[in-house]
C-alpha cells in the first residue's frame, strides 16, 4: 500500500473507524431496535472518515481496501447489497426507489445489517427522494387543477414504476388528458402498469433510452409538463444540456413547464453511499445547474432537507 506521509494519520482514523463500526455487533445490544441510533452514528463516522481520507490524498483503491469489511457487513442488508451489486445494471434502480419510498427495511432483525438499514430509511438522503416524488405530483396536479379547457399532458422521463403519478386521484383526469411515462427498464414501466389503476387508462409507455426515444416522445408531444426524475444525478453537463435543449425544443408545449432535480454538492452522505454502496451521482450547485440552461428564467428551490435541487423552467 502505497501512502503518502500527510495522509498516514487519514488512514489510521479511518482503519479506527472500519474497527469501530465492526466492533458494534459485540458491544451493541442488537436485539434492541434502538440500537440504530448507535449503530447509525458509527456509520456516519465512517463516512466521514472516508471523506476525510479522500480530501487527504489517499489513494481511491487504498480507502477501499481499507473499508471492505465495513462495506461486506454492509451487505447483509439487501437494500444495500442491491446498490452495491448494481442488480439491474445501473444504479439506483426502481426497486431501490420502491423500497425507499415504502420506508422498509427487509434485512433480518436485529442484525448490523438492520440497524445500518433502519437508519438510513431515517435519515435525510433517502427523505429527500421521498420528497422529490411528491414535489412531482404536486406539479402534475397543478396542471391537472389548472383553469383550462383542453386535454392536458405531462411527459415523466425516468418515470420508473411512476410513483408521483400513482398520487394522483383519478377523478382530477378528464377525457383526452394524457400521460407519457419512459423508462430505460421495461421492469419498471411494467410495475408502473400494475399499479397505476385506472389512470392506465390514460397512460402511454416508451421504453428504452431517452435520446433515442425522443422522435416518438416528439410524436406524443407536445407536453404541458415535462417531468426528469433524478436522471441528471447520472449525466455529465454535456448530456444534461442536451437533453434539456431537446426537451424544451422539442417537447414543451410554448408556456409548459419543465422540470428537474438534482443532488446539491456538500452531501454530507456522499462518501458513505459511494464507498460502501456503489451509488454515485454527479453533484451540482445552483450556479451550475443554471449553467445547463443559459440564457433561460430559471427557479431554483431546494427540497426541505436542503440535499436536492429542484429546478423549473417556462418553455
Amino acid at each position: 500500500m502505497t501512502v503518502l506521509p500527510h495522509s498516514t494519520d487519514a488512514l489510521h482514523r479511518l482503519s479506527d473507524a472500519v474497527d469501530g463500526f465492526l466492533r458494534g455487533e459485540k458491544e451493541f445490544n442488537l436485539t434492541d431496535p434502538s440500537a440504530h441510533m448507535l449503530v447509525g452514528g458509527r456509520f456516519r463516522t465512517l463516512g466521514a472518515q472516508i471523506g476525510s481520507s479522500v480530501l487527504a490524498g489517499v489513494p481511491d483503491e487504498d480507502i477501499a481496501a481499507i473499508v471492505q469489511p465495513a462495506r461486506s457487513a454492509c451487505g447483509r442488508s439487501p437494500f444495500m447489497r442491491d446498490e452495491q451489486e448494481w442488480a439491474r445494471g445501473y444504479p439506483s434502480d426502481f426497486r431501490l426507489v420502491e423500497h425507499v419510498l415504502a420506508q422498509a427495511v427487509e434485512a433480518a432483525p436485529g442484525t448490523l445489517g438492520w440497524h445500518v438499514e433502519t437508519n438510513l430509511q431515517n435519515s435525510a438522503i433517502t427523505q429527500q427522494l421521498r420528497n422529490r416524488v411528491m414535489h412531482q405530483a404536486r406539479l402534475i396536479s397543478d396542471v391537472l387543477t389548472a383553469p383550462r379547457s383542453g386535454p392536458r399532458s405531462v411527459l415523466v422521463i425516468a418515470s420508473g414504476a411512476a410513483p408521483d403519478l400513482r398520487h394522483i386521484p383519478p377523478g382530477t383526469v378528464r377525457p383526452g388528458d394524457r400521460f407519457v411515462l419512459t423508462d430505460v427498464d421495461p421492469d419498471a414501466l411494467e410495475l408502473a402498469q400494475k399499479r397505476l389503476g385506472l389512470l392506465n387508462g390514460f397512460t402511454t409507455a416508451v421504453p428504452g433510452n431517452v435520446f433515442r426515444a425522443l422522435p416518438r416522445l416528439a410524436e406524443l408531444g407536445p407536453f404541458d409538463l415535462v417531468l426528469v426524475n433524478g436522471l441528471y444525478d447520472y449525466l455529465n453537463d454535456r448530456a444534461a444540456v442536451r437533453l434539456t435543449e431537446a426537451v424544451l425544443t422539442r417537447l414543451c408545449r410554448p408556456g409548459g413547464t419543465f422540470y428537474f432535480s438534482s443532488t446539491k454538492t456538500g452531501n454530507p452522505f456522499r462518501w458513505s453511499l459511494e464507498y460502501l454502496m456503489d451509488w454515485q451521482v454527479i453533484e451540482r450547485d445552483e450556479p451550475a445547474v443554471r449553467a445547463l440552461l443559459p440564457g433561460r428564467p430559471v427557479s431554483v428551490g431546494y427540497d426541505p432537507t436542503g440535499l436536492a435541487l429542484l429546478t423549473h423552467v417556462r418553455a
